[in-house]
């Protein structure tokens, strides 16, 4: 793996064009939701345990921590990478179904038409102008805009029967990770612990993690964080309250807890954030 590629796992976002050679030796894992487009020529790759067969008709989508290895590919191959943290996600998918989530992270290749490809193909430009700058001014919103768009593009994509069928094949694990996320719907701004859920679905915290791990690469704890700090920024965005307000309607106990939480996660005071916002 060169410097340039380890500069780019580092970013918050970021796009690249690549062969996917240097994933030949050690593999890709990060921590991030990566989109993946098929430019030209075709490969055998390894992602999680399954082997898939690459070209244009393609796009991927990989769930963080999902381990990527490419095998052996055709000398013209190359793919553009769209990385983006997963919390943007939760955020374009906050009002559609439990269900929908479930399918997006654990549906990990998409076939284009050549309809759809066009409207990738536009995607892919518009994000690769959005990171050029990231980090400066409005530019993560932009970047926001763009998932959310395409995260109502995919779930136009996937319809209201491949949805249907997920729900009628839904295992033991899809069915108590659905129900999570619509408890965690319900309950998020009392409950912040991962006791509590796994308690409503009569299962242990252990379970409800393997569980979660298993199907979109996240912790019950990394998603309930992920969705408070989402709304602690909707919050600090829009609302003319108090930080003090704000903690107490998050459900923390105070606001030094939460001002503890959102710099653990932000790196930033909420403070911080929302000066930075406004300006």
């Amino acid at each position: 793996m060169g410097d340039k590629v380890r500069t780019l796992l580092l970013q918050e976002c970021f796009y690249y064009r690549t062969s996917l050679g240097w994933t030949v030796e050690n593999g890709l894992v990060v921590d991030k939701c990566v989109l993946m487009m098929v430019e030209k020529g075709k490969a055998n790759v390894v992602i999680g345990e399954n082997e898939y067969v690459l070209d244009r008709h393609q796009m991927l989508f990989m769930r963080p921590e999902l381990p990527l290895k490419k095998l052996r590919s055709t000398s013209d191959f190359s793919v553009s990478l769209m990385v983006f943290p997963p919390s943007m996600i939760r955020e374009s998918t906050e009002r559609m179904e439990p269900r929908f989530l479930l399918l997006l992270f654990t549906q990990v290749v998409w076939t284009l038409n050549a309809e759809n490809r066009k409207l990738v193909e536009h995607f892919r430009e518009l994000f690769r102008f959005a990171v050029r700058d990231y980090g400066r001014g409005y530019t993560r919103e932009l970047v926001l805009s763009l998932v959310n768009g395409l995260v109502y593009g995919a779930y136009e994509m996937c319809g209201a029967v491949r949805l249907a069928k997920l729900s009628l094949d839904s295992s033991r694990s899809r069915e108590l990770f659905r129900n999570f996320m619509e408890l965690l719907h319900k309950h998020l701004m009392r409950e912040h612990e991962v006791q509590f859920y796994a308690g409503k679905l009569c299962i242990s915290s252990k379970y409800l993690t393997q569980i979660s791990k298993g199907m979109i690469g996240r912790t019950p704890k990394q998603i309930i964080d992920e969705t408070l700090m989402y709304e602690a920024m909707k919050l600090l965005d829009k609302n003319n309250s108090s930080i003090q307000e704000i903690s107490v309607s998050l459900g923390f106990p105070d606001q030094s807890y939460f001002g503890r939480f959102f710099k653990r996660l932000k790196h930033m005071s909420p403070q911080q954030y929302r000066l930075r916002s406004k300006r």
